[in-house]
């Protein structure tokens, strides 16, 4: 029964079902009472035909909104009615001093449904006309006596319960309408996400507002919410002028224009020490399809560009594969590295050999025996560290079930920074550690935790410039132990974003969330973001469940936050 032009609206079709099923049921119910009154109480008095004939009356409304899609006129008529009743039952039962004078108010609360701001007003005039009738024009002849005492609490608890119902109906509206905003919000950064241009509105005052695009990746950091002419802002001087002219122009004659210029990107602003970056930007300058607006009322359309042939959608979708093909490529260059040492190792334990056989016999306490002993502690080490690296492929990342056991942090942190030096040090980036020196144990499975934070360090050295610097620190608090992995690019003015590392970060964070643990990204103004995992500090007693207490039926447990 919804109006086909509110049907497709998110908004106004919640607002046009609440209505339609009240009234519906509320001439269900008048239709239902009346017969059993006749049948029980005989005829009703004037003041109980009058809610019923009220109660019928949404019928026709109803049928009225489902043909026109009018909601304002709509809920305007049915609180105008719900007034006059009130009032007519009022001038019956003694005026302004009825028990039924307190449902005067009912009505500028349905009034609050309507999504002009008239039909409230209105329905407030006639409200205080109607009290103002009541209270000077003289009374007909009572058809019932006021009786002060039962029936006015009878009426006000009633006049309350409607009125709560009112209420959770506007709540649940205005919930709905929240929800839908934050849905449309969400498919507009979707596709955001999605073109390669960004796209502004530029008023007639001179105020600029993104409507799309990938702000954050063209200029290195979103653009201030109370800052009007941040663009200007970020505009070379020498092409200041030419922006100008070029905006005054399409302002005037209505004719687009396409023009580059030079963009400092970001975060940094005027004033700053430093030197700025800038980036050659072409920018698209065209009216809104309004032609009979003054030109200078007229709305114009701002497309900023990569110019040649680097396109932000193709560098972005370069930057963020699927997640297989990202977390194999981090793990074949892994591998490569666990080769490089692996063949060092070998060449010792060779060169050991070889002094083993050159010497007199391997009797305690001779160099044949210390070669011996070098060469197993060679082999062995050689052994460990070609399983731990062996352990990233992506299929032994995700098998096998969670071995929990107390963990030393640092240490962790420590052999993850020494499997990743050779590709930082191939990367031209820096790793430092800053971890308290009375960390806590941590309970998880050191596997998974170790996979996890080498994945990040990989990707965070493979996303970051050369010279930039990745700082990995450790603390702890009363919810538990904290790891905060962040990059810091010394060179440039560009932070590190972790919008081409999500595929990554997902597979980090389920292999975390797998041990107790959990994943975050954290934003700090001027300095990019960075990401905190963060461990429970509790025994292996509870994470361990008794056998009496599995689930023998096999049901999913819930992931951890």
């Amino acid at each position: 029964m919804i109006h086909p032009h509110a049907a497709g609206d998110s908004f106004l079709a919640p607002l046009h079902r609440s209505f339609l099923i009240s009234a519906m049921l509320s001439g269900a119910v008048a239709l239902f009472v009346l017969p059993l009154h006749l049948a029980l109480a005989g005829p009703p008095h004037v003041a109980e035909i009058l809610v019923l004939a009220w109660m019928l009356s949404q019928w026709p409304l109803a049928l009225y909104l489902s043909q026109s899609g009018d909601l304002n006129k709509v809920i305007a008529v049915s609180a105008s009615l719900f007034a006059c009743t009130v009032a007519a039952i009022c001038f019956l039962t003694g005026g302004s001093a009825s028990f039924a004078a307190i449902w005067l108010l009912i009505p500028l609360v349905e009034a609050a449904f309507a999504t002009s701001r008239k039909t409230p007003v209105l329905v407030a005039a006639l409200c205080t006309a109607l009290l103002a009738a009541m209270a000077f024009l003289p009374l007909p002849e009572l058809q019932f006596e006021p009786s002060p005492g039962p029936a006015r609490f009878v009426t006000a608890l009633a006049a309350l319960i409607y009125a709560g119902m009112l209420a959770y109906r506007l709540s649940g509206d205005r919930r709905r309408a929240r929800t839908a905003v934050l849905a449309s919000e969400s498919r507009r950064q979707l596709i955001s996400q999605s073109v390669s241009e960004v796209f502004c509105e530029l008023d007639s005052g001179g105020r600029i507002r993104v409507l799309g695009g990938p702000v954050k990746q063209m200029f290195g950091g979103l653009p201030d919410a109370g800052s009007d002419d941040w663009l200007f802002q970020r505009l070379h001087v020498a092409d200041r002028p030419l922006y100008l002219t070029r905006l005054s122009d399409v302002r005037h004659t209505g004719e687009p224009a396409v023009f580059d210029v030079r963009m400092r990107i970001g975060a940094s602003v005027p004033g700053e020490s430093g030197q700025a970056e800038y980036r050659q930007l072409q920018l698209h300058i065209k009216a809104q399809g309004n032609d009979g607006a003054a030109s200078a009322d007229r709305r114009l359309l701002l497309l900023i560009r990569q110019t040649g042939a680097g396109d932000v959608l193709e560098r972005a979708e370069a930057a963020s594969p699927l997640q297989e093909s990202r977390t194999a490529g981090i793990s074949r260059t892994l591998l490569e590295t666990a080769g490089l040492d692996a063949r060092k190792v070998l060449a010792e334990m060779i060169a050991q050999a070889t002094a083993l056989q050159a010497g007199a016999g391997a009797a305690p306490g001779t160099a044949a025996h210390a070669a011996a002993d070098r060469m197993k502690a060679a082999g062995e080490a050689g052994l460990e560290r070609l399983d731990a690296v062996l352990e990233f492929r992506p299929e032994m990342c995700v098998s096998g079930e969670p071995d929990y056991g107390t963990i030393d942090v640092a240490a962790c942190l420590a052999d993850c920074r020494k499997l990743v030096t050779v590709l930082a040090d191939r990367r031209g980036v820096e790793i430092e550690t800053d971890t308290a020196a009375d960390l806590p144990a941590a309970v998880a499975d050191e596997k998974r935790l170790r996979q996890a934070v080498c994945f990040i360090l990989s990707d965070m050295i493979e996303t970051s410039e050369h010279g930039a610097v990745v700082t990995v620190s450790g603390h702890a608090d009363c919810n538990g132990l904290e790891v905060v992995l962040s990059v810091r690019n010394r060179l440039s003015s560009l932070s590190w974003s972790s919008e081409a590392s999500r595929p990554v970060l997902d597979f980090a964070s389920d292999l975390l969330e797998a041990t107790g643990g959990s994943l975050s990204v954290l934003t700090m103004l001027g300095h990019g973001e960075s990401v905190a995992l963060r461990l429970p500090v509790r025994s292996v007693q509870v994470l361990r469940p008794a056998p009496s207490q599995a689930d023998t039926a096999g049901r999913p447990f819930a992931r951890t936050a």
